[in-house]
């Protein structure tokens, strides 16, 4: 259960009394609570899907759902990944060393990567759930794109080294975790999808976000020595939620062909 809450309160904005939330996060409980990241992302996607429930009500455009269920999803995470969108897109597209994107990455102010980073990513959610939307095929998609964004911050968090030295929130999640964790996330993953894709075989289409994720994630790495941070983890995560909608928006299409 403490891990669980760890996991809760981290991904997203739910509130703890102060000295529960400080007994978390021992690095112990940190890293032991990736396990239930996807879980967490199952859960964030449930939430959306009772918002497009609501909003069906509402008789607004599609265009307008998109926006406010987009507004939904940012504010149940308290936007924690989207920093991390602005702080790789400055150091992965800077032609700088490694040393000066680290610092980079640290940097609480933006530059102009950053805000056109962040303005992609979420220009294009609200585009394709938009389209995901006006095509029916949104409920799927909210609950398989936040499960698959979670799980590549535990792939990513286990299969890199964390790329710093000092002491940080990252280093402190990663120095718990291990194999174990990765497998009961991937599992977790594993019986969602397998469950949805045997009602509809057309969702297995979706891993191809995750496995660009990997890819991503390798390319980020070469860019920082070999190890990655926790922004490069909310950046991964947030590129797999897109690429999620987008392979089912693309699906879509297809069937309008």
């Amino acid at each position: 259960m403490r891990e669980f809450l760890a996991a809760l309160t981290f991904l997203t904005v739910t509130p703890l009394p102060t000295k529960l939330a400080e007994a978390l996060w021992s690095s112990r409980v940190a890293g032991r609570a990736l396990a239930w990241y996807p879980f967490i992302g199952l859960l964030i996607g449930g939430l959306l899907a009772g918002g497009v429930w609501l909003l069906g009500w509402s008789g607004l455009g599609t265009g307008v759902q998109a926006g406010l269920l987009l507004l939904l999803w940012v504010g149940v995470t308290g936007g924690l990944h989207l920093d991390g969108v602005i702080d790789s897109c400055d150091a992965l597209f800077a032609s700088v060393g490694v040393a000066r994107r680290l610092a980079i990455l640290k940097d609480v102010h933006s530059g102009a990567f950053g805000g056109i980073g962040l303005f992609f990513v979420l220009g294009l959610k609200w585009a394709l759930l938009a389209e995901l939307l006006a095509t029916g095929a949104i409920w799927p998609g909210l609950l398989l794109a936040p499960l698959w964004g979670r799980w590549m911050l535990v792939w990513a968090a286990q299969r890199f080294p964390y790329a710093r030295s000092e002491s940080s929130l990252g280093a402190t999640m990663t120095a718990g975790l291990s194999r174990r964790e990765l497998g009961i996330a991937t599992l977790w993953a594993g019986l969602v999808q397998v469950g949805l894709g045997s009602w509809q075989p057309w969702l297995f289409f979706v891993l191809f976000a995750p496995l660009t994720g990997l890819l991503l994630a390798r390319w980020a790495a070469g860019k920082l020595g070999g190890g990655l941070t926790g922004d490069i983890y909310g950046f991964l995560c947030e590129l797999t939620e897109g690429f999620g909608l987008l392979c089912l928006a693309f699906l879509g299409g297809i069937d309008r062909i």
